[in-house]
């Protein structure tokens, strides 16, 4: 089966002038195009005991939504998760969900993108580490791409085949354009 690429959907494209924020929402339009066009059945479906598309797409939603509660408060913890189990089973409240995210990104101030905050170590939880907000965007925009692949790479076992971008990084894709040309 091949997915539609060109469906009439009412998907929201954001705007904004800074690239790394771009990127994050093209990516998030990405994602909620890809959650409206599949079935429930495969949104859902788990194989070989790995997560589900729904649980990859709410992992996703779950680091931009630490990544945008942490803005407020200067301090980021990718730990503190919402696990919010009806993005992994309903895909209209993930896109709902997805939207919601987009606009919070879209609206940050440049004030807000380019100042410092607090992050939780990963490795070492008692550590806080220095970094800034978008730093921090370019790697929630990071981990999206790679679970986007891991998506695409399920939906090809399903016999979904996607937009051959989707979960791409954009150097590989600026690679591809310059071995087409």
């Amino acid at each position: 089966m091949q997915f539609p690429t060109q469906r009439p959907i009412n998907v929201p494209v954001y705007g904004g002038s800074d690239s790394i924020r771009q990127c994050l929402l093209d990516e998030i339009t990405d994602g909620i195009r890809v959650i409206d066009g599949l079935d429930d059945i495969s949104y859902r479906r788990r194989s070989n005991n790995s997560a589900s598309v729904g649980e990859q797409f709410r992992h996703n939603l779950d680091f931009v939504n630490s990544f945008l509660s942490g803005i407020a408060i200067g301090r980021i913890d990718y730990d503190k998760r919402e696990r919010d189990v009806r993005v992994e089973r309903s895909r209209g409240w993930a896109i709902e969900k997805f939207d919601i995210a987009g606009y919070k990104l879209m609206i940050l101030s440049r004030a807000q993108i380019g100042s410092t905050v607090s992050v939780k170590s990963e490795s070492d939880t008692g550590v806080w580490l220095t970094s800034s907000v978008a730093r921090e965007m370019e790697f929630v925009l990071s981990h999206m791409i790679h679970h986007h692949a891991l998506i695409a790479e399920k939906l090809v076992g399903q016999g979904i085949i996607l937009d051959r971008a989707f979960g791409v990084a954009p150097s590989t894709k600026s690679y591809r354009n310059k071995l087409a040309a």
